[in-house]
């Protein structure tokens, strides 16, 4: 899979917001481990509200 940033992070341990090859997101953030119920392989991270902001417009721009 390949990705692209969409979101300002200049290093790869900050959360951030990438859009694959495959015609997905991928999202990489703080894991949530609690108050969620998740399903077998999924897993929860938060993002700041600012960088969910910066994909937005990468992402409705059709790209």
């Amino acid at each position: 899979m390949k990705l692209r940033k969409l979101t300002d992070c200049r290093i790869d341990e900050c959360p951030t917001v990438y859009l694959s090859d495959r015609g997905t997101v991928v999202f990489q953030g703080n894991t949530v481990t609690s108050g969620l119920r998740l399903g077998p392989g999924e897993q929860a991270v938060e993002l700041p509200l600012e960088v969910v902001r910066q994909a937005l417009p990468e992402l409705s721009g059709g790209n």
